[in-house]
């Protein structure tokens, strides 16, 4: 359904801006009149800039540090029995990140005019999980709001102490690489280049290997600006055909086929599914809707393509477990799991001990990746800069000889 976006007033006299999806202008305007808000301005936005934006956006404006936090406010807020938007009044006071306060500032006003928290919420789009909103859905119906804001809270510290342990054992060795490539480049920028004026002034044959260099090394120094300009169209490529659907499958596949690493991604992307899937389930939320936002919550396209099909299988009648194991990317114990727990009634507590079981192989599989790629970085740092630099001495060298054999 197309967007609008439209200036209302409330009742009170409030006038703010906000996006709406409806069929049409016409059932926008009823819609809005129902909910006593009075239109000042509808207009569709543009079609080719939303694009643009959505391309550009490399990153969520609000962290899941930032968010965490303030759930954690809002849920001591909620248990104190203060009401939901004095609640937000007071949070906006506290939030430094604008956007991350003009969206708080949005939802605060739907609440006003009478929307709930989670449509509030989930009208923002893509800034917050999705899960989120359907999680406080669910607590309004139960009447349970700050049990299901502890159970999301518990659920993120969760998924970020992973995220954590998973970018510490990649600190060093991207460190490494980092290196690797500074010096590989002061090599060609600054060393080689002088070195060449060396051996032509010294008039030996040059071997292959070094005419190679050199001429890498003269391309780059005297064309800095085409390889520069080069350099950040690739990266600007990159990133654009990345957001792209066929672009982000690509990738996804790729990372989970690259050696040492590929288990990793795939046992944190099988985690985010079986821990948000008990998350929502403990929310009492329909199982074929919770798969469905567990299986948009795993951070892999490749894994949302296939969860997604579950979704149709769980919905005609076909076993939850028998469904995944169809897929082949959850592990067998985490599907015999499962299995256990449909027919115990006891999928929630299954699901959980399933991640739990997937965070303690996180570690080990990150601790055997950390053992082997430091060793793998510090040969290929030795064999380049060795290689780049026994091509450079390998004319004298071999001049040398022919000075000793004469």
């Amino acid at each position: 359904m197309p967007e609008f976006q439209c200036r209302v007033a409330n009742p009170s006299g409030d006038v703010f801006e906000r996006s709406y999806v409806a069929e049409d202008e016409s059932a926008l305007r009823r819609d809005l009149e129902s909910q006593d808000l009075m239109i000042l301005d509808v207009r569709r936005p543009n079609a080719l800039a939303q694009q643009i934006s959505r391309a550009v956006r490399f990153r969520s404006a609000v962290s899941s540090r930032e968010f965490l936090i303030f759930n954690q406010e809002l849920s001591a807020l909620v248990r104190a029995g203060l009401p939901i938007v004095p609640s937000l009044e007071l949070l906006l006071e506290r939030r430094k990140n604008a956007t991350f306060k003009q969206a708080l500032q949005d939802v605060r006003d739907r609440v006003k005019s009478g929307e709930s928290l989670s449509e509030a919420f989930a009208a923002q789009g893509d800034m917050f999980p999705t899960l989120y909103a359907a999680s406080l859905a669910s607590g309004e119906r139960s009447g349970e709001l700050a049990s299901v804001l502890q159970r999301f809270i518990e659920y993120t510290t969760k998924l970020l102490a992973i995220q954590r342990r998973v970018v510490s054992a990649l600190i060093y060795p991207i460190i490494l690489l980092t290196l690797a490539v500074g010096l590989i480049g002061v090599l060609i920028f600054f060393i080689i280049p002088k070195f060449s004026v060396f051996l032509d002034e010294f008039g030996a044959d040059l071997p292959l290997i070094t005419e190679i260099l050199v001429a890498v090394a003269t391309f780059c120094t005297e064309r800095w600006q085409i390889v520069l300009g080069g350099m950040v169209v690739l990266a600007t490529s990159f990133l654009f055909w990345r957001k792209t659907p066929h672009g982000r499958l690509t990738l996804d596949r790729i990372k989970l086929r690259v050696p040492l690493a590929g288990p990793v991604l795939r046992d944190y992307s099988q985690n985010r599914f079986t821990r948000t899937l008990g998350t929502l389930q403990a929310g009492g939320i329909p199982l074929v809707t919770s798969i469905d936002l567990a299986a948009r919550a795993t951070g892999n396209t490749v894994f949302e393509r296939e969860l997604l099909k579950v979704v149709v299988k769980v919905r005609e009648g076909e076993p939850l477990w028998q469904s995944l194991d169809q897929t082949g990317l959850l592990s067998d114990i985490a599907v015999q799991m499962i299995k256990v727990g449909e027919s115990t009634g006891a999928l929630e507590e299954m699901l959980h001990q399933s991640s739990d079981f997937t965070d303690a192989e996180i570690d080990t599989r990150l601790t055997r990746l950390v053992s082997l790629v430091e060793p793998l970085m510090l040969v290929f740092m030795a064999f380049v800069v060795a290689g780049m630099l026994m091509s450079i001495y390998l004319p004298l060298i071999q001049a040398y000889g022919q000075g000793r054999g004469i």
